[in-house]
């Protein structure tokens, strides 16, 4: 029934109008009429910064006597209430009069007659600022008119209009190193605030299967418009293979509407770097289980061995020596007998 006038037949408007008539002393008419708006309606229901909505609200006539003449009524585009920035992140958004303008129209409307207990049904398309402030915005409607005596009327109404920014986070590049089964990683992220509302109850989470992380999930609270957050956590590979997993970003906007973001990533996990034989570049090292010993690790040194060779060629160069003298001194004795 939206957007049609619902009006009784002239019979019985004449007959209102003559009855009220009656009703009147020197000032006037006793049974004044009352014009209200009886309902609103916003599509969508909570508007964005930057794109167009239709308002469409309900004018009644409330008297149940007398009609209502050259009804007048005008969207004001001063506001009666506003939110205001918060912050320096929201410096540049604004919220004066200026937010909201008719699409195609201007924001007058015009009613010949309203008849007793009935209404009609206005609509405008409207469009919103795009560096509009977050918030509920609350807009007045005055309505002017008159009764059939001539004299005149003048009331306001007042109706709410959410508005949001648009709220958006986007991720940078999930950097990790090569992976290796049991050996953990670092991976990092960056998030970037990319649209013009302020975030809350902002919520990080890891989710995959064939890992294990050190931090799976950590709450950073407010994300101002234009911030930037990185984010790292320790990753460590369970077998071989490829792991999957996604990075979830949960948070709500200025409205409290709750929205979520999601980072996929994969890589493959190459083979445990600990495996028993394996040389650690950075040390030079063996790394893993150690072999199992045969023996002394002393008598396995080539070292040890040598030095024992090198004894034994001294000593039996010693022991000719030795030998050789004891012969020269016995065929000295040889010869001072004869």
């Amino acid at each position: 029934m939206m957007g049609e006038d619902n009006t009784q037949n002239q019979a019985n408007s004449q007959a209102g109008t003559g009855s009220s008539q009656q009703e009147t002393t020197n000032n006037g008419i006793v049974n004044q009429p009352k014009l209200i708006i009886s309902n609103y309606e916003l599509s969508p229901n909570i508007v964005e910064a930057g794109k167009n909505f239709n308002l469409t609200f309900t004018l009644y006539n409330t008297n149940n006597e007398n009609t209502i003449y050259n009804l007048k009524v005008t969207i004001d585009q001063t506001l009666a209430s506003a939110p205001q920035s918060s912050g320096q992140n929201n410096a540049n958004l604004t919220s004066d009069g200026s937010v909201f303008t008719p699409i195609g129209r201007s924001n007058t409307f015009y009613v010949a007659a309203l008849y007793p207990w009935n209404w009609t049904s206005k609509s405008i398309d409207m469009n919103v600022l795009p560096n509009a402030n977050p918030g509920s915005y609350v807009v007045n409607l005055t309505m002017e008119y008159e009764d059939y005596l001539g004299n005149q009327y003048k009331t306001q109404e007042s109706i709410g209009i959410p508005v949001v920014q648009e709220a958006g986070i986007n991720f940078g590049k999930v950097k990790m190193d090569e992976l290796s089964q049991g050996s953990p990683t670092a991976v990092s992220v960056n998030l970037y605030n990319t649209g013009k509302d302020n975030l809350n109850t902002v919520m990080f989470r890891v989710k995959g299967e064939g890992f294990t992380v050190d931090e799976d999930e950590r709450f950073i609270g407010n994300f101002n418009a234009g911030s930037q957050e990185s984010l790292s956590f320790n990753l460590t590979p369970e077998k071989e293979g490829k792991v999957k997993g996604k990075i979830e970003i949960t948070y709500k906007d200025s409205t409290g509407k709750e929205h979520t973001e999601v980072k996929d990533f994969e890589k493959e996990v190459g083979a445990s770097m600990t495996e028993p034989g394996m040389v650690d570049p950075k040390t030079g090292e063996m790394i893993g289980d150690a072999p199992q010993d045969t023996g002394s690790s002393v008598f396995h040194s080539p070292f040890l061995w040598g030095g024992l060779l090198v004894l034994l060629v001294l000593l039996i160069i010693l022991f000719r020596k030795k030998r050789k003298a004891k012969k020269d001194e016995e065929l000295l004795l040889e010869d001072e007998d004869q």
